[in-house]
């Protein structure tokens, strides 16, 4: 049987936290422009679709940026971690 780590539990609820707390996000993002589309009017259908154009295509580069910087840290940490074993 294993002992309790104080560190290991408190990673856990970090990694649980931080799932719900973006899917729940995630859910009214998506909730709330839904209700936006759902109006019956052509302009606004029409302006609804370019807005979410606008929107991936803005966030997308940002998200790739951070991705790249988050992927190029990661690498040296595992490195470091390499380098210390």
């Amino acid at each position: 049987m294993s002992s309790f780590d104080l560190f290991e539990f408190f990673r856990f609820l970090l990694t649980a936290s931080a799932t719900i707390y973006g899917l729940v996000r995630l859910i009214q993002f998506i909730w709330r422009w839904h209700g936006i589309d759902g109006t019956s009017a052509v302009g606004s259908a029409m302006l609804y679709h370019y807005f979410m154009v606008l929107l991936f295509r803005a966030r997308f580069r940002r998200f790739l940026l951070d991705f790249i910087e988050i992927a190029t840290l990661s690498l040296a940490l595992l490195l470091l971690i390499d380098r210390h074993w």
